[in-house]
């Protein structure tokens, strides 16, 4: 009997499969790590897809620069942060 490996994976899925939350798995989509695409209102990937995503973190984490995806507004704060202060 040949074992079935689905064709297009929901986010949810992907998360279930992957062991990953589903906010870093829109900042894989958002970075173009992770190649998606639309049925009506549903966001999907092709199984082949998201074993790529996989294989490029574990490529990165190989080379010793793991990826990290972090919060828009993980970044925002950052970003003030390092704004100069504003001199009087």
């Amino acid at each position: 009997m040949k074992s079935h490996t689905a064709l297009k994976v929901s986010l949810q899925q992907i998360a279930d499969i992957s062991g990953e939350s589903i906010p870093v798995i829109y900042r894989a989509i958002e970075e173009g790590h992770l190649k998606t695409f639309l049925v009506g209102r549903r966001r999907f990937a092709r199984y082949s897809a998201v074993e790529a995503w996989i294989d490029l973190l574990e490529k990165q984490s190989d080379s010793g620069r793991p990826v990290v995806y972090r919060s828009r507004e993980y970044e925002q704060a950052r970003r003030f942060e390092r704004r100069e202060p504003i001199a009087a």
